[in-house]
């Protein structure tokens, strides 16, 4: 058998590391930092516990290393979504969309994000107000810019655009763990996402506050 290519050796990789992630976010779902374990993790991957210590060293570097990889990915989302050339309105509708749809279809990955903030502490220790600002900072940034790009088109509420952000991410937030803990079928989620859409966009469009 021929040794495979490094694009097949890429493609492997990615494809365990996708096994380590859906696993691991169950386990810590289910029992937090604490009750996290590797050799649990592994089982539910389909993989071997030595594999999972081939790509981490312990435990603390497997939640460390899970969390940086949600966070890295929110982070692309995040400036793909809104650091493009069309219309704030538009890139601000498509972000508000996405999380809210996700809410519904997918709730468990809202409450991984927010417990992932919320054990930040614990799992980055000394490090984690770098991490936490290093990682707002990534995601707010881009909407605070969209916010201002907004408000000088005249499309935005002409408010102070950190403050407009927060109305805006507040509505986003509230509105997506309030969809989360709701077991709808696909027609009522679409019906509440297009209700909290334009609930969230009549607070900060120009002429409506």
């Amino acid at each position: 058998m021929s040794p495979r290519s490094k694009e097949q050796h890429d493609q492997v990789r990615r494809e365990r590391m996708d096994q380590i992630r859906r696993a691991f976010s169950e386990v810590y779902l289910e029992k937090g930092v604490q009750g996290t374990d590797i050799g649990e993790v592994a089982k539910r991957a389909g993989v071997s516990r030595t594999l999972i210590y081939y790509y981490f060293k312990d435990k603390m570097e497997l939640i460390q290393g899970m969390f940086q990889e949600y966070f890295d990915a929110a982070k692309e989302f995040v400036t793909g979504c809104l650091l493009t050339a069309e219309s704030p309105l538009i890139r601000l509708e498509r972000y508000a969309r996405f999380y809210l749809e996700t809410a519904v279809t997918k709730p468990r990955r809202v409450y991984l994000y927010r417990n992932m903030i919320n054990d930040m502490p614990i799992v980055f220790g000394g490090q984690s107000q770098d991490y936490y600002h290093s990682f707002l900072d990534s995601v707010h940034g881009p909407l605070v810019r969209t916010i201002e790009e907004g408000i000088a088109a005249g499309q935005l509420a002409e408010v102070e655009p950190v403050l407009l952000a927060q109305t805006y991410m507040g509505g986003v937030t509230g509105a997506m763990l309030e969809l989360a803990k709701r077991q709808v079928t696909a027609d009522e989620g679409h019906v509440l996402v297009e209700q909290a859409v334009s609930l969230i966009f009549r607070g900060i469009v120009k002429g409506t506050v």
